[in-house]
């Protein structure tokens, strides 16, 4: 049996709520694509390609979870991720699920 490492567990766990992430960050304050990359790196241990993160914008987007907008910054054009009113039910909804989802899995065998 293939020996699976934390650092590997931890990432498939955190690609697997990557929305829910993203969306807390997010709540907490409007970031760009790069920000939240980095703070998803910082929080969380996981390192995440631009192919990984900017179709996730883009569908969370399209969903109306977020909402992007231009911004230019010191001559710099970055778009603006924020959260919206149906981002935060969406976040909300997944905070109550996983919370139930790991109390029962810490229960399990006791």
């Amino acid at each position: 049996m293939e020996r699976i490492s934390e650092k590997a567990l931890r990432e498939r766990m955190a690609k697997g709520i990557l929305d829910l992430i993203v969306l807390r960050l997010l709540k907490a304050k409007p970031r760009w694509g790069y920000e939240i990359n980095l703070a998803i790196r910082d929080e969380y241990k996981v390192y995440l390609s631009a192919g990984t993160l900017y179709p996730l914008l883009h569908s969370l987007e399209g969903n109306g979870y977020i909402e992007g907008s231009w911004e230019s910054e010191g001559g710099r054009d970055r778009r603006i991720y924020k959260i919206t009113q149906r981002g935060e039910e969406l976040l909300a909804a997944g905070e109550r699920a996983s919370e139930d989802i790991f109390r029962r899995f810490q229960s399990k065998g006791q």
